[in-house]
């Protein structure tokens, strides 16, 4: 039961105003009650609270500091009580109020308090004055008994007693509340102690269950799953670094929050390509090239610019066009003369229109005739004619060598005087100009193989028929006593009559055949191929016919072998 002290010690928190709440030593509050009839029957409690965080209480010293008051009906009852405040995250890391999550607890505890309060305003403030009858009263203070039966440690003041059982308030158990009820046991990452979760280094939350950041993100993140999702701005571990725009596209390096750029780019995040020395501050950097102010130029604008950027026709010097070759004017825009035509013609379109008289590129030049026609070079205003070309205006075709004089030029060819040949007829000319069978060599004809006379209008015969025999068209007709294609072989009679074979001059008959050229049959034979036996008449021959005489000759045929 509750005992009526000077000093009551309370858990509660103030829900009116929890964004005043900050962590603090602890101290101690007063808690004011005044007794309020109404209907004459309940008393009311009204109660004060200062700010703080409220996070663990203690009302069991009742042996210090109690003493007895004189109450009277209707007037004030001030009961002052110390309440312990511990700043909320003390021990446990966690830097954060656990307000909402103990309210309910601490409000109904409070409620009970109320109750007590009233019920020891009852039992105390009598007629009799002081505070407590002897019958109730006990030790320093007082003490409220009940009628029914007591409960282990009074509950230990964290519950109720019911008949003579705890009911333990929630964050208690135990037959007389004294064990403290942590949420998930703390999941074995704290320690429980008065029914609140001291998370042990590195977890957080009512049960412990949540990872903890370092630093708390310096309130400048989130702390998820142990790792801190920085706020715009910032970065690192514990999102103390001030982070840079687009983490500087990895083209330079972030200080204080600040991109130093790497060379090469620029801008708050590096993100842009930079333009050489800043475009000395006469244009514009536009993806890494510059686009200078009028007047400027040069990949940095540095250099001053020229009209028209002298048309690529030169270069700007200090401002000023020098023009290319063949280019002038102060923006190189005007097609100019070599030399500027020598004072000799006019300048058209960059080409010298000369004076009669004069001529070249530059009209340096003195002309000459007709400007020798394109066919030779004006030199010191004489044509010198390329070949084939004569004349002062080299418009005569001329022949070689003037035909060496042995003929005449008609048309740029030469026509030779008779016994003469040749594109310059210098050459001595052959009969029939060897027709085209030969050569002509100092007049005389070295005909081609096959061929053979003065002029090479004959056929020539093999070895010219060895001296033995006439070249008639290319063929030899053999003396006597010669034959072959040239000649060469000796031949025989009649060429054996086609009866035998000619072997060195002489006949070798076949069967059948004799005589010197194979004319004749064998004795006793005859008929066309010498095959047939004669009779008794046909074996006379004849010999030795003359204008007068005839001799008869008689060969007896063979005798059967």
């Amino acid at each position: 039961m509750f005992s009526f002290i000077p000093s009551l010690l309370l858990l509660l928190l103030s829900p009116a105003a929890p964004a005043l709440l900050t962590p603090s030593p602890p101290r101690e509050l007063e808690v004011r009650g005044q007794w309020i009839p109404r209907d004459n029957k309940q008393d009311s409690f009204k109660v004060v609270i200062s700010e703080g965080c409220v996070t663990q209480g203690d009302s069991s010293d009742a042996s210090e500091g109690g003493k007895e008051i004189d109450l009277t009906a209707g007037s004030s009852l001030v009961l002052t009580h110390k309440i312990k405040l511990v700043p909320s995250g003390f021990g446990s890391g966690s830097g954060s109020c656990g307000c909402e999550a103990d309210f309910a607890a601490l409000r109904e505890r409070l409620e009970r308090l109320e109750r007590e309060v009233s019920s020891l305003r009852e039992k105390c403030g009598g007629p009799e004055g002081g505070c407590c009858t002897p019958k109730e009263s006990k030790g320093a203070g007082c003490s409220i008994k009940t009628e029914t039966d007591e409960c282990p440690n009074e509950c230990s003041d964290q519950g109720r007693c019911v008949d003579g059982k705890c009911v333990c308030f929630p964050g208690f158990s135990g037959p007389d509340c004294s064990e403290s009820d942590c949420p998930g046991n703390c999941n074995d990452k704290g320690r429980c102690i008065n029914g609140q979760c001291v998370c042990d280094p590195g977890f957080t939350g009512p049960n412990c269950s949540e990872n903890a950041c370092p630093g708390n993100c310096n309130n400048q993140g989130q702390c998820v799953n142990g790792k801190c999702v920085c706020s715009e701005g910032f970065s690192g571990p514990s999102c103390s670094d001030q982070s840079c725009p687009g983490n500087c596209n990895n083209k330079g390096r972030c200080v204080n929050g600040q991109c130093l750029c790497n060379p090469g780019s620029t801008g708050p995040d590096c993100s842009q390509k930079a333009c050489p020395d800043n475009c000395s501050d006469r244009g514009r950097c536009v993806n890494g090239k510059c686009v200078c102010d009028s007047g400027f130029t040069g990949a940095s604008c540095s250099e001053e610019s020229c009209p028209g950027n002298c048309n690529n026709r030169g270069r700007c010097v200090n401002g000023e066009c020098v023009c290319d070759e063949g280019f002038g004017g102060p923006d190189c825009l005007e097609i100019t003369c070599p030399n500027d035509c020598t004072d000799r013609g006019k300048c058209v379109d960059g080409k010298c229109e000369c004076e009669s008289g004069f001529t070249g590129e530059d009209c340096s030049q003195v002309s000459c005739p007709g400007n020798c026609n394109s066919r030779g070079r004006c030199v010191n205003g004489e044509c010198v004619c390329d070949e084939g070309f004569g004349g002062p205006d080299c418009l005569e075709i001329t022949c070689p060598n003037d035909c060496t004089d042995r003929g005449k030029c008609v048309d740029g060819k030469c026509e030779c005087e008779s016994g003469f040949t040749g594109e310059d007829c210098s050459q001595v000319s052959c009969p029939g100009n060897c027709n085209s069978r030969g050569r002509c060599v100092n007049g005389q004809c070295v005909c081609d193989g096959g061929f053979t006379g003065s002029d090479c209008s004959e056929k020539a015969c093999p070895n010219n028929c060895s001296n033995r025999g006439k070249c008639v068209n290319g063929k030899c007709v053999c003396e006597v006593g010669f034959a072959g294609q040239d000649c060469g072989a000796k031949g025989c009679p009649g060429n054996c009559n086609s009866k035998g074979r000619c072997v060195k001059g002489t006949c070798v008959c076949r069967r059948g055949f004799k005589g010197p050229d194979c004319s004749q049959c064998e004795d006793g034979m005859t008929g066309p191929n010498c095959d047939t036996a004669m009779s008794g008449v046909s074996q006379l021959s004849t010999r030795d016919i003359s204008e007068t005489d005839v001799t008869l000759f008689w060969n007896p045929p063979p005798r059967p072998v």
